[in-house]
Protein backbone atom coordinates (compact mmCIF):
# COMPACT_ATOMS: atom_id res chain seq x y z
CA UNK A 1 0.00 0.00 0.00
CA UNK A 2 1.45 3.51 -0.70
CA UNK A 3 2.47 5.58 1.94
CA UNK A 4 -0.25 8.17 0.61
CA UNK A 5 -2.88 5.77 1.95
CA UNK A 6 -1.70 5.18 5.24
CA UNK A 7 -4.19 8.41 6.27
CA UNK A 8 -6.52 10.54 4.58
CA UNK A 9 -4.35 13.94 4.03
CA UNK A 10 -6.89 15.68 2.18
CA UNK A 11 -9.22 15.49 5.87
CA UNK A 12 -6.32 17.24 7.60
CA UNK A 13 -5.89 20.92 7.70
CA UNK A 14 -2.40 22.32 6.76
CA UNK A 15 -2.03 23.48 10.42
CA UNK A 16 -1.46 19.64 11.22
CA UNK A 17 2.51 20.77 10.17
CA UNK A 18 2.32 22.36 13.42
CA UNK A 19 2.67 18.92 15.46
CA UNK A 20 5.74 17.51 13.49
CA UNK A 21 9.13 16.92 15.41
CA UNK A 22 12.56 18.03 14.89
CA UNK A 23 13.71 14.69 13.44
CA UNK A 24 10.84 14.76 11.07
CA UNK A 25 11.85 18.69 10.15
CA UNK A 26 15.64 17.15 10.05
CA UNK A 27 14.72 15.24 7.25
CA UNK A 28 12.46 18.23 5.04
CA UNK A 29 14.07 18.37 1.48
CA UNK A 30 15.37 21.82 0.90
CA UNK A 31 15.33 21.08 -2.96
CA UNK A 32 11.46 20.86 -2.39
CA UNK A 33 10.34 20.05 -6.11
CA UNK A 34 7.44 22.91 -7.35
CA UNK A 35 6.12 25.78 -5.68
CA UNK A 36 3.47 23.86 -3.72
CA UNK A 37 5.29 24.37 -0.44
CA UNK A 38 6.04 27.91 -0.71
CA UNK A 39 2.17 28.47 -2.15
CA UNK A 40 0.97 26.89 1.47
CA UNK A 41 3.62 28.79 3.29
CA UNK A 42 2.61 32.52 2.60
CA UNK A 43 -1.15 31.04 2.87
CA UNK A 44 0.20 29.91 6.40
CA UNK A 45 2.87 32.31 8.00
CA UNK A 46 2.09 30.51 11.57
CA UNK A 47 3.33 27.27 9.92
CA UNK A 48 6.19 29.12 8.07
CA UNK A 49 6.91 30.77 11.45
CA UNK A 50 7.11 27.32 13.38
CA UNK A 51 9.45 25.79 10.77
CA UNK A 52 11.82 28.84 10.88
CA UNK A 53 12.25 28.52 14.89
CA UNK A 54 12.48 24.48 14.50
CA UNK A 55 14.63 24.16 11.94
CA UNK A 56 17.27 26.90 13.33
CA UNK A 57 19.43 28.65 10.18
CA UNK A 58 16.77 27.26 7.48
CA UNK A 59 15.38 31.33 7.39
CA UNK A 60 16.98 32.25 4.15
CA UNK A 61 15.52 29.12 2.71
CA UNK A 62 12.15 29.08 3.92
CA UNK A 63 12.04 33.13 3.28
CA UNK A 64 13.16 32.25 -0.31
CA UNK A 65 10.39 29.45 -0.80
CA UNK A 66 7.47 31.94 0.49
CA UNK A 67 8.85 34.98 -2.03
CA UNK A 68 8.61 33.05 -4.82
CA UNK A 69 5.13 31.64 -4.77
CA UNK A 70 2.50 33.49 -6.26
CA UNK A 71 -1.11 33.97 -4.99
CA UNK A 72 -3.31 31.18 -5.71
CA UNK A 73 -7.26 31.04 -5.52
CA UNK A 74 -8.53 28.96 -2.89
CA UNK A 75 -9.07 25.83 -4.73
CA UNK A 76 -5.15 25.93 -5.97
CA UNK A 77 -4.05 26.68 -2.32
CA UNK A 78 -5.68 23.65 -0.92
CA UNK A 79 -4.68 21.55 -4.15
CA UNK A 80 -0.80 22.63 -2.94
CA UNK A 81 -1.74 22.13 1.10
CA UNK A 82 -2.86 18.40 0.08
CA UNK A 83 0.40 17.90 -2.33
CA UNK A 84 2.57 19.21 0.60
CA UNK A 85 0.77 16.61 3.22
CA UNK A 86 0.91 14.03 1.30
CA UNK A 87 4.78 14.00 0.74
CA UNK A 88 4.98 14.02 4.57
CA UNK A 89 2.26 11.15 5.42
CA UNK A 90 4.60 8.62 6.97
CA UNK A 91 5.50 11.72 8.92
CA UNK A 92 1.70 12.88 9.65
CA UNK A 93 0.48 9.04 10.41
CA UNK A 94 3.02 9.21 13.39
CA UNK A 95 1.72 12.25 14.87
CA UNK A 96 -1.85 11.76 13.83
CA UNK A 97 -3.13 7.92 13.67
CA UNK A 98 -0.33 5.92 14.82
CA UNK A 99 -2.60 2.85 15.42
CA UNK A 100 -3.07 3.26 11.36
CA UNK A 101 0.21 2.86 11.07
CA UNK A 102 0.05 -0.27 13.09
CA UNK A 103 -2.80 -1.44 11.44
CA UNK A 104 -0.92 -2.29 8.26
CA UNK A 105 -0.89 -5.50 6.38
CA UNK A 106 2.66 -5.50 5.28
CA UNK A 107 3.27 -5.44 8.99
CA UNK A 108 1.83 -8.42 9.94
CA UNK A 109 4.43 -11.08 9.18
CA UNK A 110 5.38 -14.25 11.25
CA UNK A 111 6.91 -13.25 15.35
CA UNK A 112 8.77 -16.81 14.14
CA UNK A 113 10.72 -14.65 12.37
CA UNK A 114 12.52 -13.39 15.24
CA UNK A 115 11.74 -15.47 18.04
CA UNK A 116 13.45 -18.44 15.40
CA UNK A 117 16.60 -16.09 15.72
CA UNK A 118 16.03 -15.61 19.93
CA UNK A 119 14.92 -16.73 22.86
CA UNK A 120 13.81 -13.39 24.27
CA UNK A 121 13.11 -15.04 28.19
CA UNK A 122 14.76 -13.39 30.92
CA UNK A 123 16.49 -11.13 28.95
CA UNK A 124 17.03 -7.66 28.72
CA UNK A 125 15.51 -6.23 24.96
CA UNK A 126 16.15 -3.47 23.25
CA UNK A 127 13.91 -1.94 20.27
CA UNK A 128 16.19 1.04 18.98
CA UNK A 129 13.51 2.94 16.49
CA UNK A 130 10.69 1.31 18.02
CA UNK A 131 7.92 3.23 16.12
CA UNK A 132 4.42 1.44 16.86
CA UNK A 133 6.47 -1.15 18.23
CA UNK A 134 5.77 -4.24 15.94
CA UNK A 135 9.78 -5.69 16.84
CA UNK A 136 8.44 -6.15 20.45
CA UNK A 137 4.89 -7.91 20.04
CA UNK A 138 6.70 -11.55 20.07
CA UNK A 139 9.01 -10.17 22.65
CA UNK A 140 8.18 -8.42 25.08
CA UNK A 141 5.53 -10.79 26.97
CA UNK A 142 9.02 -12.89 27.84
CA UNK A 143 11.68 -10.04 28.64
CA UNK A 144 12.66 -9.40 31.80
CA UNK A 145 13.52 -6.03 30.89
CA UNK A 146 12.48 -3.82 28.10
CA UNK A 147 13.83 -0.59 26.18
CA UNK A 148 12.27 1.16 23.80
CA UNK A 149 13.97 3.69 22.52
CA UNK A 150 12.01 6.47 20.02
CA UNK A 151 12.34 9.99 18.98
CA UNK A 152 8.92 10.85 18.25
CA UNK A 153 7.32 11.82 21.17
CA UNK A 154 3.93 11.01 20.71
CA UNK A 155 4.80 7.70 19.28
CA UNK A 156 6.60 6.94 22.81
CA UNK A 157 3.38 7.63 23.96
CA UNK A 158 1.95 5.37 22.41
CA UNK A 159 4.11 2.81 22.92
CA UNK A 160 3.35 3.43 26.74
CA UNK A 161 -0.36 2.85 25.87
CA UNK A 162 0.16 -0.30 23.50
CA UNK A 163 2.23 -1.92 26.12
CA UNK A 164 0.60 -1.03 29.15
CA UNK A 165 0.04 -4.21 30.42
CA UNK A 166 3.97 -4.72 30.94
CA UNK A 167 4.45 -1.27 32.26
CA UNK A 168 6.18 -2.25 34.91
CA UNK A 169 8.93 -4.16 32.71
CA UNK A 170 9.12 -1.52 29.77
CA UNK A 171 10.69 2.17 29.73
CA UNK A 172 10.53 4.14 26.87
CA UNK A 173 12.85 6.53 26.44
CA UNK A 174 14.15 9.09 24.09
CA UNK A 175 16.86 8.76 21.74
CA UNK A 176 18.10 7.75 17.93
CA UNK A 177 20.00 4.91 16.33
CA UNK A 178 23.39 6.71 16.19
CA UNK A 179 22.65 8.45 20.01
CA UNK A 180 21.18 5.88 22.33
CA UNK A 181 21.27 6.63 26.09
CA UNK A 182 22.31 4.04 27.73
CA UNK A 183 25.49 2.21 28.68
CA UNK A 184 27.64 0.05 26.82
CA UNK A 185 26.42 -3.58 26.85
CA UNK A 186 23.10 -3.18 28.42
CA UNK A 187 20.91 -5.19 26.33
CA UNK A 188 21.30 -8.83 25.67
CA UNK A 189 19.20 -8.68 22.69
CA UNK A 190 19.24 -5.61 20.62
CA UNK A 191 16.41 -4.98 17.39
CA UNK A 192 15.72 -2.37 15.00
CA UNK A 193 13.25 -2.14 12.16
CA UNK A 194 13.41 0.32 8.86
CA UNK A 195 15.11 3.03 11.07
CA UNK A 196 18.66 1.35 9.99
CA UNK A 197 20.06 2.45 7.00
CA UNK A 198 20.84 6.36 7.05
CA UNK A 199 24.32 5.91 8.11
CA UNK A 200 25.19 2.12 8.42
CA UNK A 201 29.06 2.21 9.56
CA UNK A 202 27.62 4.53 12.96
CA UNK A 203 24.54 2.89 13.28
CA UNK A 204 26.04 -0.59 13.64
CA UNK A 205 28.62 0.53 16.46
CA UNK A 206 25.92 1.88 18.60
CA UNK A 207 23.73 -0.78 18.15
CA UNK A 208 26.83 -3.09 19.22
CA UNK A 209 27.89 -0.86 21.89
CA UNK A 210 24.80 -1.28 23.56
CA UNK A 211 24.70 -4.58 23.17
CA UNK A 212 27.17 -7.07 25.84
CA UNK A 213 29.58 -9.30 24.44
CA UNK A 214 27.33 -12.83 23.80
CA UNK A 215 24.40 -10.69 22.78
CA UNK A 216 22.40 -11.00 19.33
CA UNK A 217 21.78 -7.68 16.81
CA UNK A 218 18.93 -8.40 14.79
CA UNK A 219 17.90 -5.88 11.95
CA UNK A 220 14.62 -6.43 9.94
CA UNK A 221 15.10 -2.86 7.98
CA UNK A 222 12.28 -3.57 5.66
CA UNK A 223 14.72 -3.25 2.50
CA UNK A 224 14.15 -5.13 -0.68
CA UNK A 225 15.88 -7.99 -2.04
CA UNK A 226 19.02 -6.32 -3.50
CA UNK A 227 22.36 -5.76 -2.12
CA UNK A 228 23.25 -1.93 -1.28
CA UNK A 229 25.87 0.15 1.24
CA UNK A 230 23.55 -0.93 4.45
CA UNK A 231 23.83 -4.64 3.11
CA UNK A 232 27.44 -4.15 2.59
CA UNK A 233 28.02 -2.19 5.34
CA UNK A 234 26.54 -5.66 7.70
CA UNK A 235 28.21 -8.35 5.52
CA UNK A 236 31.63 -6.44 6.75
CA UNK A 237 30.40 -6.47 10.10
CA UNK A 238 30.18 -10.31 10.03
CA UNK A 239 26.25 -10.63 9.97
CA UNK A 240 24.47 -13.22 8.74
CA UNK A 241 21.19 -13.01 6.65
CA UNK A 242 18.09 -14.81 5.31
CA UNK A 243 14.69 -12.96 3.61
CA UNK A 244 10.93 -13.20 4.45
CA UNK A 245 7.57 -12.11 3.50
CA UNK A 246 6.41 -9.32 4.44
CA UNK A 247 2.44 -9.74 3.57
CA UNK A 248 2.04 -7.50 -0.21
CA UNK A 249 4.85 -6.06 0.00
CA UNK A 250 7.65 -8.71 -1.10
CA UNK A 251 10.53 -10.59 0.11
CA UNK A 252 12.22 -7.90 2.40
CA UNK A 253 15.67 -8.64 4.12
CA UNK A 254 16.59 -9.23 8.61
CA UNK A 255 20.36 -9.17 9.79
CA UNK A 256 21.21 -10.72 12.79
CA UNK A 257 25.62 -11.42 14.64
CA UNK A 258 26.00 -12.45 17.84
CA UNK A 259 28.77 -10.57 19.92
CA UNK A 260 31.92 -12.38 20.42
CA UNK A 261 31.27 -14.81 17.35
CA UNK A 262 33.67 -15.07 14.92
CA UNK A 263 32.47 -13.70 11.77
CA UNK A 264 32.32 -16.92 10.20
CA UNK A 265 30.12 -18.67 12.76
CA UNK A 266 27.27 -16.06 12.32
CA UNK A 267 27.07 -16.81 8.64
CA UNK A 268 23.46 -18.28 8.06
CA UNK A 269 21.68 -20.64 10.32
CA UNK A 270 20.35 -24.38 10.51
CA UNK A 271 17.66 -25.10 7.33
CA UNK A 272 15.35 -25.67 10.70
CA UNK A 273 15.89 -22.58 12.45
CA UNK A 274 15.23 -20.48 9.07
CA UNK A 275 11.22 -19.68 9.71
CA UNK A 276 9.93 -19.08 5.98
CA UNK A 277 12.42 -19.00 3.88
CA UNK A 278 13.44 -21.98 1.88
CA UNK A 279 17.18 -23.64 2.55
CA UNK A 280 18.30 -21.89 -0.19
CA UNK A 281 17.31 -18.62 0.13
CA UNK A 282 19.52 -18.53 3.63
CA UNK A 283 22.46 -16.65 2.44
CA UNK A 284 25.99 -15.98 4.20
CA UNK A 285 28.64 -13.31 3.42
CA UNK A 286 29.11 -14.09 0.37
CA UNK A 287 29.28 -11.08 -1.78
CA UNK A 288 28.04 -11.32 -4.98
CA UNK A 289 25.53 -9.64 -6.49
CA UNK A 290 21.77 -10.62 -5.89
CA UNK A 291 18.49 -10.19 -8.29
CA UNK A 292 15.51 -8.92 -7.42
CA UNK A 293 13.71 -5.73 -5.90
CA UNK A 294 14.09 -2.04 -5.97
CA UNK A 295 16.75 0.11 -3.51
CA UNK A 296 15.39 1.24 -0.12
CA UNK A 297 14.27 4.61 -0.77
Amino acid sequence: MPVSDWIDVEALPFETLLLLEDPHLHWLPRDWPGNELGVALRAHPSVGDFLRVRLRGAGGWLEALVEGAPEVDAATLRRCEVAVMARMADWLVYVVRPEAYDAQPFLRWSDEELLGLVDPRGKVVLDVGSGTGRLLEPLIADAATVFAVEPIAHLRGYLKTKFAAHAGKLFVIDGLLTEISLPDGTADVTVAGHVYGDEPEREIAELERVTRPGGIVILCPGTNDVDDDGHRALLAAGYAWSTFEEPGDGRKRKYWRTLGVPPERTVGVPPERTVGVPPERTVGAAPGPRPGGEPRP
